[in-house]
């Protein structure tokens, strides 16, 4: 397969704005992303999307792959659906700009469960809620699983509602999903529905219309960066596990 990673990056954040370029350890969180995903051999190529000419400019000063899109995208998915019409492919893997702690590994993971299911549309990283109140808080989303690993449904409400069985997992999206071509093309041509309008989770699209897209379950310690207080964290796991990297990179500097 054709394989091209799509790295969507809004500057205009309605609760953050301006975090793809959040400096992060000496370097713009974006360039974390990135670089992560230069790791990953399967990709033919790596794209920032983004609609702001200042993170066009910053991509360009560290040698990244950037495209502009439109300003008038309500997701990133349809973000990553302009990258799409340009550049073709077998398979869009899209990785959220604001997860810098999601690993090349878990990406290869991710590539590797849906070549061997051609039977799915699309596929996404899941991992277990490790943090109780992350359950109840509405910009989480919560996954219902079948035992196949086949989504069900997404929610910002805790799904399933325990009632019959206690101590039952609620697992969470990670920020990494990818699409094969012919889904990409579904939802770019498709109106959002009432579900996913109700929820305002974009792969709800793909659901409400009957299209399976498989999870794959990882032990990832990835967050997404909605506040400065987010980014404190970020900040701390970064300093301690990419050690290595912010010295290099402060040697060439």
């Amino acid at each position: 397969m054709k394989i091209i990673a799509i790295i969507p990056a809004r500057y205009e954040s309605s609760r953050f704005p301006g975090k793809p370029l959040a400096d992060v350890c000496g370097r713009p969180m974006i360039w974390w992303v990135y670089q992560e995903a230069l790791k990953v051999k399967e990709y033919d190529d790596v794209i920032v999307a983004t609609e702001s000419e200042l993170i066009v400019d910053e991509c360009h000063k560290y040698g990244m792959h950037v495209m502009m899109t439109s300003n008038l995208h309500p997701t990133g998915t349809d973000r990553v659906a302009e990258v799409a019409q340009k550049y073709e492919a077998d398979l869009y893997v899209v990785i959220m700009g604001d997860e810098p702690l999601i690993s090349a590994q878990d990406e290869k993971d991710l590539i590797h469960a849906i070549a061997d299911a051609p039977e799915a549309d699309a596929i996404m990283l899941t991992e277990k809620f490790k943090y109780p109140v992350d359950v109840v808080n509405d910009t989480t989303i919560k996954l219902a699983i079948n035992e196949n690993n086949y989504l069900i449904y997404m929610s910002r409400a805790a799904i399933p509602h325990p009632k019959g069985i206690l101590g039952y997992p609620f697992y969470k999206n990670v920020g990494c999903y990818a699409f094969r071509k012919d889904a990409l093309d579904f939802y770019r041509r498709t109106k959002p529905g009432r579900i996913e309008r109700a929820e305002e989770i974009e792969l709800l699209r793909l659901l409400e219309n009957h299209k399976k897209v498989l999870t794959v379950l990882v032990d990832s310690e990835s967050m997404a960066v909605d506040t400065p207080k987010d980014l404190e964290r970020i900040c701390r796991v970064i300093a301690q596990t990419k050690a290595s990297a912010i010295m290099e990179f402060s040697m060439k500097e």
